[in-house]
């Protein structure tokens, strides 16, 4: 699902994706400001997880590497 949703977007693009996503899941900062408008697509199906504390983790994890690596890869 997540290769699908950011394949052909651009690094800024998917950054924000991404902390759109980890917003729905309730793990962004509070700080951090989030484009609400950024629609989710299919990955909005995700949001029942949130519902489940400990899969959250889980949910997360592809997405936080993701995040990781395009920070890495910029600097």
């Amino acid at each position: 699902m997540m290769t699908v949703a950011v394949k052909g977007k651009t690094v800024a693009e998917v950054q924000a994706f991404v902390r759109r996503f980890k917003h729905m899941m309730t793990l962004a900062d509070n700080d951090e400001p989030v484009d609400e408008a950024i629609n989710l697509g299919d990955i909005e199906a995700l949001q029942g997880v949130v519902k489940f504390p400990v899969r959250i983790k889980c949910a997360t994890l592809g997405w936080n590497t993701l995040l990781e690596a395009l920070t890495e890869a910029i600097k």
